[in-house]
């Protein structure tokens, strides 16, 4: 199983958002429903997993068409794009006619056909993927599966989505049952955010490592990659890539910063939120950065929770965030 992270936020910023999380108090009760731990895993594999999917659909829409690098470009992010703690979240890539296998972690599967596999109870879940994605577009599919991180036979929830110019789904998913465990808003989007970053960050960093070297080909791809990306039930989330000296490498909300030096942004308080940014990813890799910012949704200005971490064998960082409100 992987790792629970628990309520870990200070009590001043539970009780200003949601009122007091201890039972035995008057305090009012909380205004937003509790997200379990169920819950939680489910939108984080549904938020990368569609994340993933539009990156790679844009690029294929508009730079690769040949299916060998469409292959070739999905197998190195898959290579390196693990979540969770324990890197049990990890991403398949199929065709959807016949379930022949695009990318895998299990490299001996690659080019196989997966359309009669049965999970442990007979199940052939792999074409229900398949129905579920080409009669529905998305969806959660549930079957029984070795857990690669602890080699026991769990069950798993995968979500899975098309890819549409080559004709692909892809997927991702959770193990087992988890705790009866429950989170604030405000902790679930952290996690899903984290979690998000983390899969772009690691995904991106091996693309760019390997297939992707020089500097305009690497600020080409991270451009088209995040352009279209949006999540959260509102389109809130959106990512952004900046190099450790401030300038803007690519911005899927505000494109007219790209190529620009932003290190001198503040925020309505004076925060200089792009200079804290680079100091955390200089000091630790990655970690969390508040500010105001105006939201592109509602085209206010709100205090915004951002998790940064640094893209493996560059020096960008990429970032997303979500708004508290």
């Amino acid at each position: 199983m992987k790792t629970i992270i628990k309520l870990s936020f200070s009590f001043a910023i539970l009780l200003s958002l949601y009122g007091c999380p201890f039972m035995d108090c008057d305090c009012p009760e909380p205004q937003e429903p509790l997200t379990s731990q169920y819950q939680l895993d489910k939108m984080i594999v549904e938020i990368n997993t569609t994340n993933v999917s539009t990156g790679l659909e844009t690029i294929f829409s508009e730079d690769i068409s040949d299916s060998t690098q469409r292959a070739q470009l999905c197998q190195t992010f898959v290579d390196n794009a693990r979540f969770y703690d324990d890197k049990s979240g990890y991403f398949f890539i199929e065709t959807l006619d016949s379930a022949w296998v695009v990318a895998h972690i299990n490299h001996d599967i690659i080019g196989t056909s997966r359309i009669d596999v049965q999970d442990e109870n007979g199940n052939y879940f792999i074409q229900e993927m398949v129905q579920t994605v080409s009669f529905s577009g998305y969806g959660y599919v549930e079957y029984f599966r070795k857990n690669p991180s602890t080699s026991v036979i769990e069950r798993k929830i995968s979500f899975v989505t098309s890819i549409p110019s080559p004709q692909w789904f892809i997927g991702t998913g959770f193990y087992g049952d988890p705790e009866e465990f429950y989170y604030y808003k405000y902790e679930a989007n952290s996690l899903i955010i984290m979690e998000a970053t983390r899969t772009m960050a690691d995904g991106i960093g091996g693309v760019m490592k390997d297939i992707y070297t020089s500097e305009a080909e690497r600020i080409d791809f991270c451009r088209s990659f995040i352009d279209h990306i949006r999540f959260f039930d509102d389109g809130s989330g959106y990512f952004f890539i900046v190099d450790l000296d401030g300038v803007c490498i690519a911005q899927g909300a505000r494109p007219q910063d790209e190529g620009q030096s932003i290190i001198d942004l503040q925020d309505t308080q004076g925060t200089y939120f792009i200079k804290e940014m680079i100091n955390i990813v200089n000091d630790n890799g990655s970690g969390v950065v508040d500010y105001f910012w105006n939201n592109p949704v509602t085209g206010q200005n709100e205090i915004k929770s951002t998790y940064v971490m640094l893209i493996p064998e560059t020096n960008y960082f990429i970032g997303t965030g979500f708004y508290v409100n």
